[in-house]
């Protein structure tokens, strides 16, 4: 799911590579439109490779196929060799809560909801709601990189999401706080006190321990849930560098003649910490960008 979920941010960045870059065979060329042929190419962020093929004829595309599979991969030498260290710095943008096994994320939302964070102690470590980068770095500072997102009934109910999380066998129940403890490995005795510590901050308003401003559920009535998380790589940040009309730039800032990029592929863009759905906006405005520039630039 994480892989595949990535295409979307992706995949114009990989057409436009494909079709103006990448390996090729043809056979039939006209003056004006793409060569008739199948058009292979690669994009990858941290997370692993997105490869794509195209069949297309003198008047359309007759066939896309696209996989995600492996961890590596480039778009072409040409591109890789001139990547500049100034777009590689953003390094990847983390999402705190990921299953620890199968890297599917879990929506924010949660913790926005009401969800609080606790170690494998049983006591919570962090202000759930900081950013992204601050919440996976003390996430990633408990006992064997993993916390425990938890969560009641009510919130379920409300929830469509965690509904389907819960369906789909991602959390541990317990109809009592005891029992959750008994399920999960974790301390009952510490996680009954974590709950009643939070339940008060809920009631007074206040968060005595992490300054928790939006504070909505109580979470003092059961049957409890709990998710295994840790932070999984959920945007890469650095890439190829771009002007303003999507051409890729080499190390001196020139344009590389007949390259574009939008998405993921490309650096800069979001600076060091994206916020989220601003990737949607991302490729969706480069992205139209980079399909009026090359079709206006075609030869």
């Amino acid at each position: 799911m994480r892989k595949l979920s990535s295409i979307s941010f992706v995949l114009i960045a990989i057409f436009m590579v494909i079709i103006t870059g990448c390996s090729n065979s043809t056979n039939t060329e006209e003056k004006g439109k793409f060569n008739a042929g199948t058009y292979k190419g690669a994009s990858n962020g941290h997370g692993g490779e997105i490869k794509a093929t195209v069949t297309v004829s003198k008047d359309k595309i007759e066939k896309i196929e696209i996989s995600a599979d492996g961890e590596t991969g480039s778009i072409s030498d040409g591109a890789t060799t001139q990547l500049t260290d100034d777009t590689m710095k953003g390094g990847k943008n983390l999402h705190p809560t990921t299953d620890p096994e199968t890297g599917y994320l879990f929506t924010e939302g949660l913790r926005g909801d009401g969800a609080i964070l606790i170690n494998k102690e049983g006591k919570r470590f962090t202000n759930e709601l900081l950013t992204r980068d601050v919440v996976s770095k003390n996430i990633l500072a408990q006992t064997d990189k993993v916390a425990y997102l938890v969560v009641n009934q009510e919130m379920a109910d409300e929830n469509a999401s965690l509904a389907g999380y819960i369906e789909d066998g991602y959390a541990i129940k317990g109809e009592t706080i005891e029992s959750l403890g008994s399920e999960s490995g974790i301390d009952s005795s510490t996680l009954a006190t974590t709950l009643k510590n939070y339940t008060k901050y809920v009631k007074n308003k206040k968060d005595e321990e992490f300054d928790r401003v939006h504070l909505t559920q109580t979470l003092e009535e059961g049957p409890y849930y709990i998710i295994p998380v840790t932070p999984g790589i959920h945007h890469t940040m650095g890439g190829l560098k771009i002007d303003t009309q999507t051409h890729v730039l080499d190390k001196k800032g020139n344009t590389i003649k007949g390259l574009y990029a939008a998405g993921e592929v490309t650096g800069g863009v979001h600076g060091g910490n994206r916020i989220g759905g601003n990737a949607v906006a991302d490729i969706i405005v480069f992205g139209r960008i980079a399909g009026e520039t090359s079709a206006s630039e075609i030869e």
